[in-house]
This record gives C-alpha cells, structure tokens and sequence, in this order.
C-alpha cells in the first residue's frame, strides 16, 4: 500500500473538503494522510517527517506559491511530488500537465511516472517557475497583499482566473512612470552594467500562464534563463510586452536581451533593497542575487509525460 501526504492549502479553489472527496475516491486504495498545518515551522516539520519515512509521494493542492512553500524541503531528496492546481496562475502544474481531475492524474502515482528537473536556488532559496527583479514583483506584491488583506478579493481572483496578472500588469505598465533600476549583471555570457525596470529569471517557458517569456527554455536543461528589459521609453516597453502576450516573441528588439546561463550574480547599485519575486510570492529583499541552476533537484510526478507516452503507445499500435 503506497503512503502517500496530501499538504492542502484552505485557500485553494473548491474548497478543502470537495479536494478530499475526489482525492480520498481516486487513491482509496493508499494510506492517505491530509496534512493542514497552521504556520510554515509545523508545515516544515511534517515535510521532514515524510522525508525521513521516503514516503511515496506528496500531494500539493494549491498554487505555485504553496509549491514553492513545500520545494524548500523537498529539494535535493527523492521524496516525489505531484501538484494538483488550486492556485490562480498555477504556472508549474501548467507545464508539468496537471489538471484538477484528480482520478486521471494520480494515475502518474500508481504507474510511477515521474522525473527530476532542475530548481533554481536565489540566496539559499529555490524556485521552480519563474521570477525576477522590478515592476512584476511589484505586480506580485501587490496581488498578495489584497488578497491577504480583503476576503473579497480572493473571489475576485477565482473569477478572473490567471488573467489576474494581465489586469494588474496592465495597470501597471498604464502608470506615467516606470521606474527602472540601475543593475550590475556578471555571468560567464554576459556581463554589464545597465539600466531596467524589469529582469526575469526563467525555469520555464510561461509567466502567469500567457506570458511565454522564455519560449526556448525548460526545467530540464541544465540552465537558467534571464531575460532583461532595457527598455526606458515607456511605450516601446509596452509594445515588447504585449507582443509576448500575443504569442510574437520580439526577436529583434534591441532592448531585450535573453540567455541561458549557469549561474549568475546581480547587484543593485543605486538602491538599498528590491524585493525578488519567485513563483508568484516574493521570495526576499537584498540588494545582491546569487543566482544558479540546480540540476535534476527535484523528483515530481509528470501527467504530460503520462499523456505522452500513451499517445505513443497508441500510434504504434496503429502502425
């Protein structure tokens, strides 16, 4: 009998107790242990208990900040993780193919259908999406400070979806002023010293679902990629950005710069901190970033890989 801990977010959509019916349904033939700890020490505390035990797999239902919440401790171990999206943008249940129907992807636990992909580490802390430095961690704060603050404004986003993030980009980018910042970039492909109001750091194609920012990359690379906006006339930003909604990366832009990189440092040279963001929540304040790629660093559960070869299985049989 496989143990398996589901670690349920109350804030995730459908509500706690329909997610257990389904999960309860789907796997009553595991030992299933729902986990809903009150405060991030106790939630720690049960993840190094599964740990220790190598159960066979761990539940996330939530979105990609109670991921990124749970990969603290999961990466680097072989304790595999299945996301199941509760979330609003949910970036990396996205990429991995997961789908809220709980009965076709926990079929990845039965069948053993799983991989390890890369993690980013920023200052000691890992991040499994995309994040970055300037205006969209200001998008980002401010998404979760209305939604801890107003009960209201959680409906909002349920309604909205991950277009949420386009409405208060749009926002933003509408205001008479975007601040850019004066960055120091070092890495073995490109070294500078520039000004930008926005730098995202990139394990995967999308950003809030729509934005593919990094169309070329993957968690499974070996690398990081870093995209920088040099942008500082505000309309040519706003063009570049909403040719990437549209699906037309802007090749030829003279103001964007992306590479795939190792690892690489940036400091902030003309302020005292900025807040990086990662996987929808901000990750930390600091005025230098030790940024690298982490290499197979965490085991998950894939359903696209499931889907895949199934797909595959079936073309040959028709052959």
């Amino acid at each position: 009998m496989q143990n398996i801990s589901v670690y349920l977010n109350q804030r995730a959509s459908n509500g706690a107790n329909d997610w257990q019916e389904q999960i309860n349904n789907a796997l009553f033939r595991s030992n299933v242990e729902y986990m809903t700890p009150s405060n991030l020490e106790e939630l720690y505390e049960k993840l190094d208990s599964d740990i220790e035990k190598n159960i066979d797999a761990i539940l996330s239902v939530g979105g990609d900040g109670t991921v990124n919440t749970i990969i603290q401790r999961l990466a680097g171990t072989e304790v595999s993780l299945l996301v199941v999206p509760g979330g609003t943008a949910n970036d990396f249940a996205r990429v991995l193919g997961s789908s809220s129907n709980i009965k076709k992807i926990t079929q990845t636990i039965r069948q053993n259908v799983k991989k390890k992909i890369d993690l980013i580490g920023i200052n000691g802390k890992f991040m499994a999406t995309n994040g970055g430095l300037g205006f969209a961690a200001e998008v980002a704060r401010e998404i979760n400070e209305l939604r801890s603050a107003y009960p209201q404004f959680k409906s909002f986003m349920k309604f909205s979806g991950k277009s949420i993030y386009s409405l208060f980009l749009a926002k933003k980018l509408l205001n008479r002023e975007i601040k850019s910042y004066k960055f120091k970039i070092e890495s073995e492909e490109y070294n500078d010293i520039l000004l930008s109001p926005l730098i995202l750091v990139n394990n995967q194609p999308a950003l809030g679902g729509d934005f593919i920012v990094a169309p070329n990359t993957n968690h499974q690379d070996g690398k990081v990629n870093i995209t920088i906006f040099k942008h500082q006339n505000r309309l040519e930003l706003i063009q570049c950005i909403l040719k990437i909604l549209h699906g037309h990366y802007p090749k030829d832009d003279k103001n964007l710069i992306s590479f795939e990189t190792e690892k690489i440092k940036i400091d902030l040279l003309d302020e005292d901190s900025l807040a990086f963001f990662g996987d929808g929540e901000i990750l930390n304040h600091s005025n230098s970033w030790n940024i690298r790629c982490h290499p197979n660093f965490l085991s998950v559960f894939s359903p696209k890989d499931q889907t895949d070869m199934i797909n595959l299985c079936t073309q040959v049989s028709l052959i």
